[in-house]
């Protein structure tokens, strides 16, 4: 590898512009089960429970693997920000503010459940789409959803290097 990342020709950076490039659809197959939202504030408030359970992993994360706090920071933070043009939209639309989230401490920190939190929110995002009944809102929640899908994959790559470490 030199110094600008390269090695074989692809950096990571060019890897998870690819993966950015690829239409969800073709990454994440269709679920068993998956929710079909009736509106808007019905979206935004799954997403807002799924966010607020993913933080919990995030922060369990963080305080347990000191050399994770760089990532945990970064990632949350992007959740804070999504969190704020989420508030946003509901006052565009008109909806109430978000449920209060039920604050409950994560399990025994873990990539799995991490990696399990993170892609039920990307799907939340991607199956909430077609309810949202707004362009801008639409914009808006894809470009989240590009974001997080862009999280799992890094999580993706975190746990294929841990079990390749054994």
């Amino acid at each position: 590898m030199d110094s600008t990342g390269e090695h074989g020709g692809a950096s990571r950076r060019t890897l998870l512009r690819a993966l950015a490039a690829v239409p969800l659809g073709l990454s994440l197959p269709r679920r068993a089960g998956a929710a079909e939202y009736g509106s808007a504030a019905e979206v935004l408030d799954a997403i807002e429970r799924l966010a607020a359970a993913l933080d919990a992993q995030l922060e369990a994360l963080g305080a347990a693997v000191p050399s994770a706090r760089a990532l945990v920071a970064s990632l949350r933070a992007d959740h804070r920000r999504h969190r704020d043009e989420r508030a946003r939209l509901r006052r565009r639309l008109g909806l109430a503010g978000p449920p209060l989230a039920e604050r409950r401490p994560a399990a025994a920190p873990s990539l799995a459940p991490l990696r399990a939190a993170q892609e039920a929110l990307v799907y939340a995002h991607a199956e909430g789409l077609p309810a949202l009944g707004d362009p801008f809102a639409v914009d808006r929640l894809a470009h989240h959803m590009v974001e997080l899908a862009r999280h799992l994959a890094i999580i993706d790559l975190w746990i294929q290097t841990e079990e390749e470490r054994g």
